[in-house]
């Protein structure tokens, strides 16, 4: 076994910086990015389409992550696929294949994000919460945690505690315990459960349930998953909660440090469990609150955007305040006052997504097609329509925008991913359908 020291744990302040070397490459282009200008004509469709043949069966939910590369959740063959932006397969993410979980069982995925750090996050519609490291995946694991010394920074009394117990858990997350060294193991078993998508959060374990007299864990469902584009350490989702009156929330869920990871490259990394945040929004029917969610969003600024199925709003976007002691949200769209919120505009509306600009992209399934709003939730244009207003999609069931302001929209009946580009707005190396 190997022994990290005090001096040797001062590496752990870099340790976000080492997670974030992943930037956006040179060639992507950013110049069209940007709010809808009088010059925009249309939304045309990209060929070729992504079909079958590029491994889609029933894509549920579409990504992108911060290199331009697109994660498709598709629950029809048990997949996360990523594609680069040309449509081709990169190496290194053969772990999102045929995902499993801890005991063997097929997980269904509905959802998939991506943060800074290279989590890639992935839910399968119960209270669980998937993460998998593509850094640790690259880097490769050496050494895993097994035990360590802590010191009380008053009293300077210390203990010894085995990595992963409840007291290690508690200690690792005190500002009053200070780790001053730890024993590092190779073994083969650990390492591996982390070198593949392994659980991240499970409702059924978190105390933090007993606080809310509703919350019934074997009836939590997560439905709806979305990162922060920042430094944040958190997750937030959407959730249908049982209880006496079939509540909803929006929940944020915040990075526990949970282990120490030693790479091939011999840098030194935690690795995180989540614990329960909060709840951000719950049940209401008003501007700004939770009825039957379905799909989730965050912008660079922190406002979380999603749309839902109850009365009255089918759209809503909530804003953080945080002058007071806690983070407190707001409605950021005012009824009969901003066209998002007008529910003649929506039959059902399954996703949302917000681009770098805070454009609105609302996918609806049975309308066929893609609302586009600006960030003062002002209609724009539609998205998903030939000629003489044909439906170009058949049953599109979620959305996103890349950095060069490509639209990408699920379909899960013709188990294809679309793409859409403004017409005056095309790359040289994008060709729009006749």
């Amino acid at each position: 076994m190997k022994i990290i020291h005090f001096s040797q744990l001062l590496s752990f302040l870099f340790l976000l910086s080492c997670m974030d070397r992943f930037e956006i490459p040179s060639d992507i282009d950013l110049q069209n990015s940007g709010e809808f200008g009088a010059g925009d004509t249309v939304f045309l469709q990209i060929k070729p389409l992504w079909n079958d043949s590029y491994g889609f069966d029933q894509p549920e939910e579409i990504s992108i992550a911060q290199d331009g590369r697109i994660f498709v959740a598709d629950k029809g063959n048990n997949s996360i696929i990523v594609l680069n932006q040309d449509g081709s397969k990169p190496s290194g993410f053969e772990r999102l294949i045929s995902l499993e979980d801890g005991q063997g069982n097929p997980i269904v995925p509905i959802d998939v994000d991506i943060d800074n750090k290279m989590n890639v996050f992935i839910i399968d519609g119960s209270e669980r919460i998937f993460m998998w490291n593509q850094y640790w995946s690259d880097m490769a694991i050496e050494k895993i945690s097994s035990s360590g010394t802590f010191k009380h920074t008053q009293t300077n009394l210390d203990t010894t505690v085995s990595a992963g117990s409840n007291i290690w858990l508690s200690l690792l997350n005190d500002d009053e315990w200070t780790l001053v060294s730890t024993e590092m193991s190779e073994n083969p078993i650990l390492i591996d459960s982390l070198t593949k998508p392994h659980l991240f959060y499970d409702g059924k374990n978190e105390m933090n349930i007993f606080l809310d007299n509703y919350y019934q864990a074997d009836s939590s469902r997560f439905n709806a998953l979305t990162v922060p584009p920042g430094q944040e350490n958190m997750v937030f989702l959407t959730d249908n909660y049982g209880g006496v009156s079939d509540q909803y929330r929006v929940v944020q869920i915040d990075f526990f440090r949970s282990l120490i990871l030693e790479l091939s490259s011999g840098e030194i990394v935690w690795a995180f469990t989540g614990r329960f945040g909060g709840t951000v929004k719950g049940f209401g029917t008003g501007a700004g609150t939770v009825n039957q969610p379905l799909g989730l969003d965050v912008d660079y600024q922190g406002n979380l955007y999603y749309t839902q199925a109850g009365d009255y709003f089918p759209v809503h976007m909530i804003s953080p305040n945080l002058s007071g002691d806690f983070v407190t949200y707001t409605s950021g769209f005012q009824p009969e006052a901003d066209d998002i919120m007008d529910p003649s505009r929506f039959l059902l509306p399954l996703d949302v997504a917000v681009d770098n600009s805070r454009n609105i992209y609302i996918v609806d399934k049975q309308n066929k097609d893609v609302t586009v709003f600006n960030s003062y939730g002002d209609f724009f244009k539609k998205a998903g329509y030939q000629q003489d207003s044909l439906n170009v999609m058949n049953q599109p069931v979620a959305v996103t925008v890349d950095q060069r302001g490509i639209v990408y929209v699920c379909d899960e009946v013709d188990g294809s991913v679309y793409r859409f580009k403004l017409s005056n707005a095309l790359d040289e190396d994008i060709i729009p359908e006749d």
